[in-house]
């Protein structure tokens, strides 16, 4: 099976602490081909100004600070994020019911186009980590589950393991989206449990894959970069 994916499908994530680390490699990168993920390391230490600054360069930005507070806190984060114009933000799904109903409505209210999506497990926990903090089912099962809570209140998806995906997906129809973190060209475990290939996640029908230190990392991230593009249609 040939596998092709579609432009602006492949998310980077930029995990660095400064946009001056990774200056030459952001003058490399197609906007048109890929979007880019910035997270609680780059958040935190550059704030809005990071946004502002790959926003100039014409780039969608998937801001992924996973919110998970009580309701009016979460909601109150994203009023001030939608006022960021980023393409796609997330909350944690673990928040509960309270809280990702109001995370939906406070986007909706502000007629925002914003995509928000809700974690569903860490894809560095396993079943091992999950029996610790007394969770009696499976992985899958609490995914899905999750999933299933983040679709009843109004979200647009979740972030998921490549392993969830079909399940997900077979429950909750095609059109709810899923955004796979961790993946690699090549399989590579590392700090994430529950990764796997490009291959892997774009066969299981993902919408969007996120790629990390493999290109910002990378001795040569061109090549990296050309190896995706390849793929695409």
């Amino acid at each position: 099976m040939t596998i092709k994916l579609k432009p602006k499908q492949t998310i980077i994530a930029l995990d660095v602490s400064s946009l001056e680390e990774i200056k030459s490699l952001l003058s490399i990168i197609d906007k048109d081909l890929f979007r880019l993920k910035v997270g609680k390391q780059l958040f935190t230490s550059q704030g809005p100004r990071a946004i502002d600054e790959l926003k100039s360069f014409g780039f969608d930005i998937f801001l992924d600070l996973k919110l998970h507070d009580i309701p009016n806190t979460v909601s109150k984060s994203l009023a001030n994020i939608c006022n960021l114009g980023v393409w796609m933000t997330n909350i944690h799904l673990l928040g509960g019911q309270e809280m990702i109903e109001e995370a939906s409505s406070t986007v909706k209210k502000l007629n925002s186009d914003m995509i928000l999506v809700g974690v569903t497990l860490l894809t560095s926990l396993n079943e091992t980590n999950l029996d610790e903090m007394g969770f009696n089912s499976s992985v899958e099962e609490i995914a899905i589950n999750l999933a299933k809570l983040g679709k009843q209140n109004g979200i647009d998806g979740v972030v998921c393991s490549i392993g969830d995906i079909s399940g997900i997906k077979a429950l909750l129809g095609g059109d709810f989206l899923s955004v796979t973190p961790g993946v690699r060209m090549s399989q590579n475990n590392d700090d994430q449990k529950r990764s796997g290939s490009i291959y892997d996640a774009i066969q299981f029908g993902t919408d969007f894959v996120v790629v990390g230190r493999e290109i910002t990392e990378a001795k040569n991230p061109e090549e990296v970069l050309k190896k995706i593009e390849s793929l695409i249609v």
